[in-house]
């Protein structure tokens, strides 16, 4: 091998990375500053919930969307487009002047992310052998869990010394060099444009059940969850539902996602499962406990956000770790084992109380990084490990689609519950800052956030089970049944 394609792989990683690190970071980053958005822009319960959740629901719709988009049109021309439509949204994110104009810029913001965020991968897959391939695959993935920790410090840092606006502008010097980088750096590969059949009705179902989801769980308390509104979303996200099912598995590999990769590879299908309902339990948790700290407890975004830091701190040692044993023990124990530790994580921080101590809160997110630091590195390998090398983009992308998913997931079912325990009226006085309504928002608050804790301790230990369910890896083929 020449040191000319020696340097090139590593241009091609470090740009891949960047990409894989950006778009999770922003999807964590603004959990610090909700409660300073809200404030500033005069936003209610069911509205701020919207600013992280906008950005998950359309970088989980369109993710495996853009992927195959690459496949028709380049890598990079994709991947240069995203990182302008992202950095494009950031901005007008940070001169956003009200709730609504914050969440449509968010969306925009999300779109970028599903650009870059799908084709780091795959071009990552496509410029290194397939002896390196693992390897580049393994940093990739790691620069996915380095944004994910980062956001949430990160976003405290800078909104303590700059102010929410801040958390935006930093992606902008980042997106104009990285498209710099990509531009003169990656090489433009020829599209294989007949190999591929864009999915669009597998597109329209998939997002037509996300949204009348996650919009059916975030305004149930607001309009009352036996009005026709939400009744008729939740009909709409059952039949959008049964109707993908349906239709990809008509598809085969046209299908946006492949069903044969979960019909007949139990590990595959389990392991991916297990990595919605992981998302799904504890996602949420980093944004109701930063409300937590500063509403309740009174403490500063910058000290909000050291506290946080226990959970990513954690997560970074032990996921290395835990990632060496998966290849003598295998996933099955070691992500079965996280799961079953971040249930117990949950159902501690479920007994917190108004005037809990600190030491409380820390001990319930230590465990939690535990059970992610000992689940994640095995679950991702074993997605990866488990299809044919032909096929590892396609598992790549089945995984960030599953953890987006669960992501914002997590924060419509946790907002759903807290606002139907708790009331949206009497939340309204704690998100706004307001003093004379603070205490009493505070106490309704905990009380909803403890039921949707338990309700995340339930989940976790479902994705546990399943976490035990998965079956041996299949390597020779993805498509023949698992053992």
């Amino acid at each position: 091998m020449s040191s000319s394609e020696v340097r090139y792989r590593r241009w091609v990683l470090l740009i891949a990375c960047i990409g894989s690190m950006m778009a999770p970071l922003d999807s964590t980053i603004v959990s610090v500053s909700l409660p300073q958005i809200a404030q500033d822009l005069g936003m209610d319960y069911a509205e701020i919930i919207w600013v992280p959740t906008a950005y998950l629901v359309v970088l989980a719709v369109m993710i495996l969307v853009m992927g195959r988009a690459s496949d028709l049109y380049g890598r990079k021309p994709i991947f240069i487009a995203g990182f302008g439509i992202f950095t494009l949204g950031s901005l007008l994110c940070s001169l956003a002047t009200s709730g609504n104009e914050l969440i449509l810029f968010r969306i925009l913001q999300g779109f970028g992310a599903a650009c870059f965020g799908a084709t780091s991968i795959a071009i990552v897959t496509e410029t290194f052998p397939s002896n390196e391939r693992g390897k580049a695959l393994g940093i990739n993935a790691m620069a996915v869990y380095v944004g994910l920790s980062l956001g949430p410090p990160l976003g405290g840092l800078l909104t303590h010394a700059l102010g929410w606006r801040s958390i935006f502008w930093v992606n902008v010097p980042i997106g104009i060099l990285t498209m710099v980088l990509a531009f003169y750096k990656l090489k433009a590969v020829s599209p294989e444009a007949k190999k591929v059949r864009f999915d669009v009705p597998g597109l329209l179902l998939f997002s037509m059940t996300l949204v009348s989801l996650l919009v059916g769980l975030t305004m149930g308390e607001q309009l009352g969850w036996g009005s026709v509104e939400i009744v008729s979303l939740f009909a709409v996200a059952i039949l959008g539902f049964v109707l993908f099912v349906y239709v990809e598995s008509r598809k085969g590999e046209s299908a946006l996602l492949d069903p044969r990769l979960f019909t007949r590879n139990r590990l595959f299908a389990a392991a991916n499962i297990s990595a919605f309902l992981n998302y799904t339990s504890y996602f949420g948790v980093t944004f109701m406990i930063s409300f937590y700290l500063q509403r309740v407890l009174g403490l500063s975004v910058l000290e909000a956000g050291a506290v946080l830091l226990i959970m990513p701190i954690t997560m970074a040692i032990l996921s290395p770790i835990s990632g060496r044993f998966s290849d003598r023990l295998g996933s099955r124990a070691l992500s079965s084992t996280g799961m079953f530790i971040i249930a117990l994580g949950l159902a501690w921080l479920a007994t917190l109380e108004v005037d809990s101590p600190l030491w409380r809160v820390e001990i319930g997110l230590l465990l939690l990084g535990i059970g992610m630091g000992i689940f994640s590195s095995p679950n991702t390998s074993a997605v990866m490990g488990s299809v044919d090398k032909r096929k590892l983009g396609i598992a790549s992308g089945t995984l960030s689609t599953m953890r987006c998913a669960g992501q914002a997931t997590s924060l419509a079912v946790m907002g759903a519950i807290i606002a139907t325990v708790a009331g949206a009226g009497s939340l309204s006085g704690l998100f706004s800052g307001d003093p004379s309504s603070v205490l009493v928002g505070a106490e309704d608050f905990v009380e909803g956030m403890d039921v949707a804790f338990l309700v995340s301790t339930v989940i976790a230990l479902l994705g546990g089970i399943t976490s035990l369910a998965r079956g041996k890896p299949v390597t020779n083929s993805d498509t023949s049944p698992s053992t």
